[in-house]
């Protein structure tokens, strides 16, 4: 199939001037085609220099798109619940430790599973946005979310209207995250908090897995932010930038790796589906968790979380 495509400047700096990094195929959903990840020479910002249009996004995001996935049922393995709901407790847990209560947006909010739980926190009226109509009329039928279908420019949200914000591993999705940046400036109160969780081209995970890193999945991930760049594109937006972290989520971004080597590698999908399990069991991902543990205080985890205030 022939895709959209359109070219554009870094949208850190505005320079023209980049070179290639990646040329790579979709590991996720395993389809043909390539795409050209490139390095600002001015910024170092990592980016696609000519990507989908937003109009033809869509068609990357399928119904099965593994984002899109409903919350464990009552026949998940006990162990594996566990898991999961620890990952929202230290999600919400980041909100609550800056925040009381308020109104919170969560942008590309997806099924809403990080909304119900922020639901359930006493003081807390949640909101959502999704760009998915699919995934948005599962979180307003299956759990009565208020969600907007479309992006968070085209919700209009009131000025001053949130107490906090936050994207999860959405921010490297969009089209114009300096323009998004300062549209929640915007619609956030004053003293508003900002959280953020992006891959993170710093870590570890990065350097080991190279072109198939998990962190890159062309051509999803428009932009993909270290450190440095993503404190400067906040900082340009008029937040600033309160505390980082790396430790949620690096677990299952490094399995999600390893997977995406697989594929790379030309393993069958019955020894790719082993291996993969076995990765997820819940018995070896604690195992692992004191090495992740350890490298994510160094901020070299596959992701990367920042709190930022409305300045």
């Amino acid at each position: 199939m022939e895709w959209q495509m359109e070219t554009t400047l870094c949208n850190l700096c505005g320079s023209a001037a980049s070179a290639p990094l990646y040329q790579i195929p979709d590991y996720l959903l395993e389809r043909d085609g390539q795409t050209t990840l490139v390095q600002c020479q001015e910024c170092g910002l990592i980016y696609q220099t000519h990507r989908p249009t937003l109009a033809e996004m869509g068609a990357h995001y399928p119904p099965e798109y593994e984002s899109y996935a409903l919350p464990p049922g009552k026949q998940t393995p006990r162990l594996l619940k566990l898991a999961y709901d620890y990952g929202k407790f230290k999600r919400t847990r980041i909100i609550t430790r800056v925040k009381g209560g308020g109104h919170l947006l969560d942008v590309g909010c997806s099924t809403g599973t990080f909304l119900l739980a922020m639901r359930e926190k006493p003081g807390w009226q949640v909101s959502g946005v999704e760009i998915s109509e699919h995934a948005a009329q599962i979180a307003r039928d299956d759990y009565r979310l208020e969600v907007f279908t479309g992006t968070l420019d085209e919700a209009a949200f009131p000025a001053d209207t949130f107490d906090a914000v936050t994207l999860w591993d959405v921010f490297e999705h969009l089209h114009d995250p300096s323009g998004t940046l300062h549209e929640i400036h915007r619609v956030l109160k004053p003293g508003g908090v900002l959280v953020l969780r992006v891959p993170n081209a710093d870590s570890w995970d990065a350097k080991l897995f190279g072109k198939t890193w998990a962190g890159l999945d062309a051509p999803r991930h428009l932009y993909v932010f270290g450190r440095k760049t993503l404190q400067q594109i906040l900082e340009k937006a008029q937040f600033r930038v309160d505390q980082w972290s790396c430790e949620i989520g690096s677990y299952p971004t490094f399995v999600l790796s390893v997977r995406f080597w697989m594929v790379q590698q030309g393993w069958k999908p019955g020894p790719r589906a082993q291996i993969t399990r076995w990765l997820s069991h819940p018995v070896v991902r604690v195992l692992f968790s004191p090495f992740f543990y350890l490298y994510g205080l160094g901020l070299r985890g596959p992701l990367l979380i920042v709190v930022a205030t409305k300045q």
